[in-house]
């Protein structure tokens, strides 16, 4: 999982005997699982006095090594401490629910002689994800040069919503051929379905070997990846809207993944990726047929 370090660190008073003070905590973790928060901290020498974990304002943590017990632990909220998992040096949170995400912060305060304490700070979301994979819808069989697609993604309610993102055979779209709708709500503890289309008109580049795809991606920060899949057949019985070279749409060579929507930190973890095919050769070839014998039936009917 990926960890943010944040570098905002409030110290009182001079930092000859308390430096480097650092904090990591989870940039996102998933509802129900647990999270370890790290706080780093260099005394120079100095016994140290007192460790403090805040959630907002509220402390939930301390660690005190003159005191027994050494640790201490303040209830708020739905929050729970494992004890046996935390120290001078970090804090191990279980079973985390939604009211978990917020601000945490992290005083250590030395000893004497500096008495000196420093204050840092790091934010955690808490995730829900969706139940089902993204679906894609208005894929058709077959296109031809010169049609348009016209295709819509949606993600099940998750919270936050999941970042949606389009490729066409492997590559990005152009930014004008994709709309990326509002996360609409649920009404459900602030659960939210996420909603992208794709509009773009069809060239000889988007057919390799005969074949168009098109694949729907939904991330939430480094945690969910998943991915539904569409394919389409070439109809080349029909060749005669040939497109402008000026609107034909040119890709780069290059594959890459863009950046999320709303969410930081993001990277593609393993994934399932679900593939749906629409339409197949056997479909192509009964079409073939079909239209042979219809041309048969005709001549038959001039001849007689």
């Amino acid at each position: 999982m990926e960890l943010r370090i944040l570098l905002l660190v409030h110290i009182v008073g001079f930092c000859s005997a308390l430096r480097e003070v650092r904090i990591q905590v989870p940039v996102a973790v998933k509802k129900g699982e647990s999270a370890t928060l790290n706080c780093w901290y260099d005394t120079e020498g100095d016994p140290l006095y007192i460790v403090k974990w805040y959630k907002a304002r509220s402390e939930f943590y301390r660690f005190a090594p003159k005191e027994t017990p050494a640790i201490k632990t303040f209830r708020i909220g739905s929050l729970r401490v494992n004890e046996a998992k935390s120290n001078a040096t970090q804090v191990t949170l279980v079973d985390l629910n939604s009211d978990a995400a917020g601000l945490y912060s992290c005083e250590v305060s030395a000893d004497a002689p500096s008495f000196h304490t420093a204050i840092v700070y790091g934010a955690m979301d808490i995730v829900e994800l969706p139940t089902e994979i993204p679906t894609v819808s208005g894929m058709l069989p077959r296109y031809k040069i010169g049609d348009t697609v016209r295709v819509t993604c949606t993600s099940g309610r998750s919270k936050p919503a999941a970042n949606l993102t389009w490729f066409i055979n492997d590559r990005p779209p152009l930014d004008p051929q994709v709309r990326t709708l509002s996360p609409l709500d649920t009404n459900e503890s602030q659960w939210q379905i996420a909603k992208i289309t794709l509009q773009f008109l069809v060239t000889h580049e988007h057919f390799a070997h005969g074949k168009l795809k098109i694949r729907c991606s939904a991330s939430i920060y480094s945690i969910y990846w998943q991915s539904s899949e569409v394919s389409a057949e070439e109809d080349s019985r029909y060749q005669v809207n040939l497109v402008p070279a000026a609107t034909a749409t040119r890709y780069g060579d290059s594959y890459y993944q863009p950046p999320p929507n709303h969410q930081t930190g993001q990277k593609k973890p393993d994934g399932q990726v679900d593939v749906k095919i629409i339409g197949s050769s056997a479909m192509g070839l009964e079409s073939t047929l079909q239209f042979i014998l219809g041309l048969l039936a005709c001549l038959r009917l001039v001849i007689h």
